[in-house]
């Protein structure tokens, strides 16, 4: 599901910026297109956590958006849309669809999961293969069909999403059983929980923090390509290259378990917020284009030490009835309102600079740096207060292996009102 899942935005999405330029789309405009995906999951996680909470089986929401994606997707790749408005419309529309698939994909899988903190981070890495795998194929389609070219657009890329999400669409239907778990449930008491949940100090901290840095990571797939193919980079080679970040990121999340052991929950994600800043800064300083390059290791550090282990840290502090919809929150935030505008002001700056000046990149170095800071001093984890307080171990506690069709709240197992 993972592999899948990522893999059909991996098709596409670090060819689009090149693909809009190439037929027509001004830098502007190709912001609010990327800008489609953020508006989306700031308009609708939230909604779909609640049907899926409520009333729809996760595995089935999922195999209904992927088929109805893969619609829009066989449209882009004919090429029928060419102008700016439209192309809007339906990013937009696709977004809509596709977008709370993310969430939702983490929160089934945690679900299902014995420990989600020890045993998440070795069953996410497959989205990162998935990405990784359809960038050296996409490469190679192009390759094959002469592609490469300035001017000719990115078609194929479209093509292989559109397959690989009718393909998704139907494994879906084969996951495991994953029926709503707050039928029923008292919507005040929801809300209550929910704000309860947010004031603690170490869940607001940390998503003020993940706001500010997912401003900054739509630069890393609007302005970055643009800016490497400009110093030289093949064409043929963008969406390949984009892929050495996965590397370090599948490396990362396997051992994720045990640099939480070790770091603790507040350590790895500090790792991950320096990973970003170090990366921009990098990219700022002018370097050659090989060590432009190599820097896109550092995005696989980031995503898996704070965007990964950050998900993994909410579905365990998240009432247990409410876990997707506190992805659905989540999404909203970074994927949504905060990637919204980080690719306003990414489109801002491709206009200004043609992308081709490193100082572009001085914007999100500032803003991870503030992000660091603040999150070195504002963020306290419970388990670190337990370890001060003396006891015997500062992680969180285990979640029960469950039978079939059973819930575990903490300590506590108990049968699912659905049976």
């Amino acid at each position: 599901m993972m592999a899948l899942v990522y893999a059909v935005q991996g098709s596409f999405w670090p060819l689009l910026a090149v693909h809009l330029r190439d037929i027509g789309i001004d830098g502007r405009a190709r912001g609010w297109i990327f800008a489609t995906m953020a508006i989306a999951s700031a308009a609708v996680p939230l909604g779909a956590g609640q049907l899926v909470d409520r009333l729809m089986p996760t595995q089935r929401y999922l195999a209904v958006s992927y088929a109805l994606g893969s619609v829009i997707l066989t449209l882009l790749a004919c090429g029928v849309v060419r102008q700016a408005t439209w192309l809007f419309a339906l990013f937009l529309l696709y977004w809509v669809i596709v977008a709370p698939s993310y969430g939702l994909s983490n929160s089934l899988a945690m679900r299902h999961l014995d420990d989600p903190r020890r045993q998440f981070g070795k069953v996410r890495l497959w989205g990162t293969i998935g990405w990784m795998g359809v960038g050296f194929l996409v490469s190679s389609v192009m390759g094959l069909t002469g592609s490469t070219e300035t001017g000719l657009g990115a078609y194929e890329a479209f093509a292989i999403a559109t397959v690989l999400a009718i393909g998704l669409a139907a494994y879906s239907l084969t996951l495991p059983q994953t029926p709503p778990l707050a039928r029923g449930s008292d919507p005040a008491e929801a809300a209550g929980s929910c704000l309860r949940f947010l004031r603690q100090p170490d869940v607001a901290p940390f998503l003020l923090t993940s706001f500010g840095v997912s401003l900054t990571t739509p630069m890393v797939y609007q302005v970055m390509p643009a800016y490497l193919e400009s110093r030289g980079l093949p064409r043929a080679w963008l969406a390949s290259s984009q892929t050495l970040g996965q590397w370090p990121e599948i490396a990362a999340l396997a051992v994720l378990p045990w640099m939480l052991r070790r770091l603790g929950t507040k350590g790895t994600l500090l790792l991950g917020i320096a990973a970003w800043f170090t990366r921009f800064l990098s990219l700022a300083l002018h370097p050659s284009l090989s060590l432009a390059v190599a820097g896109t290791m550092l995005h696989g550090i980031g995503i898996a030490c704070f965007n990964i282990s950050g998900q993994v840290h909410l579905d365990s502090r998240a009432p247990a009835h409410y876990r997707a919809s506190v992805q659905g929150l989540y999404m909203v935030l970074n994927t949504g309102l905060a990637a919204l505008l980080g690719n306003l002001l990414a489109g801002e700056l491709a206009a200004r600079t043609q992308g081709d000046d490193a100082r572009v990149f001085l914007v999100p170095c500032v803003i991870n740096g503030v992000m660091l800071i603040y999150f070195l001093t504002g963020f306290r984890s419970q388990y670190q207060s337990l370890e001060r307080a003396g006891a015997a171990s500062a992680e969180p506690p285990l979640r029960l292996p469950a039978a079939p069709g059973t819930v575990c709240v903490g300590d506590l197992v108990t049968e699912s009102a659905d049976g």
